[in-house]
């Protein structure tokens, strides 16, 4: 929640809730991505990236709809958000996996072969509505998933090609998923890394200013709210400069150089940026324009310095630096 707004923001708008995501190239990419190994009818696959890169965000608001225009048609698709906190016996594994794909109905006495028999079942309904005889299941924050889990998936897929259908499982993590593919092939689970680990991408992070360039567009342009309004963004923000003509688009060679100038010293990574830093930092800036700040000022070097910082953007990278670094100690 932000003080001092001017009665002109609605404050149910998105990008006050922080409840949406521009559209980026990198996601994109592994929307591609997952698309090939859907048309290769792959049996697994994980991509990961370092924390805060936007791949949950791209996978909630975009990957259906990506998905669905690449095929031409709905496809069945489930995602699932596997709570990070929570530690599963196999019953609450398979009742968290269902109340998050839509299935809602296993009776309260129900065992956990039953559980599972019945989350087969709505599979096979739903891979059949979409007149096919595949499922694909995505699993994000798959970091927090255990060997036991893995091999309960492993089971439900060898259960459903009994029956005739494919069951993909794709996992989308932070970049610590790499150990667990090393755990599970050194351990006596190398055949679940086998099943669901081969396939693997690495989710970039922002990594050029044409990048940049495409999603400050987004915000003036290719954004709306409310739905069929017209009004993009940046016009809700700031109509008055919108109306003039000032757009944030000409603010990506800046951004970019703020980006580079703020990272740590000695940083052992690759120059690809956390979009969420990037959109909180966006948020700020158009939080200042609705305040009246003058266009010029908050469009200014030392204005995306300060929103930058808010968002503790250089302790980040700090950690991501560390940890390539371990990763790679050779750099």
């Amino acid at each position: 929640m932000r003080s001092n707004l001017p009665p002109h923001l609605d404050p149910h708008h998105p990008v006050l809730l922080q409840e949406y995501a521009v559209f980026t190239p990198p996601v994109n990419a592994m929307a591609q991505k997952i698309g090939d190994w859907i048309d290769q009818r792959q049996p697994g696959g994980y991509i990961h990236g370092p924390s805060r890169f936007g791949k949950s965000r791209g996978v909630k608001w975009h990957m259906k709809s990506i998905l669905e225009d690449r095929f031409g048609k709905r496809i069945p698709l489930h995602i699932w958000s596997r709570p990070p906190d929570s530690q599963f016996n196999e019953s609450d594994f398979w009742i968290s996996l269902g109340l998050a794909i839509g299935f809602r109905y296993a009776p309260r006495r129900a065992t956990r072969g039953d559980r599972r028999r019945l989350l087969l079942e709505f599979m096979i309904a739903t891979a059949s509505a979409c007149s096919s005889n595949y499922v694909a299941l995505l699993i994000d924050e798959a970091q927090a998933m255990t060997f036991r889990e893995w091999t309960w998936l492993l089971g439900l897929q060898n259960a459903l090609d009994w029956e005739g259908y494919r069951l993909s499982v794709f996992s989308i993590a932070s970049h610590q998923m790499d150990y667990t593919y090393e755990l599970l092939g050194l351990s006596d689970h190398a055949h679940v890394a086998a099943r669901f680990l081969v396939a693997h991408w690495p989710f970039p992070g922002i990594s050029s200013v044409e990048e940049i360039e495409f999603i400050l567009q987004g915000y003036d342009d290719a954004s709306e709210w409310p739905q069929n309004s017209g009004t993009s963004y940046l016009a809700h923000f700031a109509p008055d400069a919108y109306a003039r003509g000032a757009r944030l688009a000409p603010c990506a060679p800046v951004l970019w150089r703020v980006l580079n100038s703020l990272l740590p010293t000695h940083y052992k990574g690759d120059a690809e940026f956390p979009m969420q830093h990037i959109a909180r930092a966006i948020e700020e800036i158009l939080v200042d324009v609705a305040r009246e700040m003058d266009w010029e000022t908050a469009i200014s070097e030392a204005n995306w310095i300060d929103a930058l910082a808010l968002t503790q953007f250089t302790d980040h990278m700090r950690l991501i630096s560390a940890a390539v670094k371990r990763k790679r100690p050779d750099r």
